[in-house]
């Protein structure tokens, strides 16, 4: 469970707040929020049902329930669907197939906001399309953070 400053509640202190907080503890107290909110719920309530793209058909489903929400809904969009699997990876391997995530979406500068990725499947053994890029080329830093102008006293 994660708590954050202003006392918004997470089932997780990793989870998107924008998505994930149930309440505020200020508000209500700790045992109705878990109980009550469907967005500290939503991991006991998931089924097989939730789960999409490889998660949806791994022999794993029913167990592992697509993974840490957190890493599939940063990077996809919605939970349900973990890129991160190793279990995913070396199946596809065993197909002579990998993914790849490339960029859609950049974060838009909210706390704990994410940009959104798409996977992209492709041959095992597929050139690196960023083999050829210059070091500066491979992340794109949009927004950088502002210095300071005050000089240590």
């Amino acid at each position: 469970m994660g708590i954050e400053s202003d006392g918004a509640i997470k089932g997780c202190p990793s989870l998107q707040t924008a998505h994930y907080v149930g309440g505020n503890i200020r508000h209500r107290d700790l045992d109705s929020l878990w109980r009550q909110s469907p967005q500290l719920g939503f991991t006991r309530a998931r089924s097989h049902d939730d789960l999409w793209g490889f998660c949806r058909s791994c022999d794993f489903a029913d167990v592992c329930l697509g993974g840490c929400s957190f890493t599939a809904h940063s990077i996809l969009g919605r939970p349900g669907n973990n890129p991160y699997c190793h279990y995913r990876a070396r199946t596809l391997a065993k197909q002579g197939k990998r993914e790849r995530l490339v960029p859609t979406d950049a974060a838009a500068g909210q706390p704990f906001d994410n940009g959104l990725f798409e996977l992209v499947v492709e041959d095992l053994d597929a050139a690196d399309p960023g083999a050829k890029l210059a070091e500066d080329q491979l992340v794109q830093i949009s927004r950088r953070p502002k210095r300071s102008r005050r000089r240590p006293a």
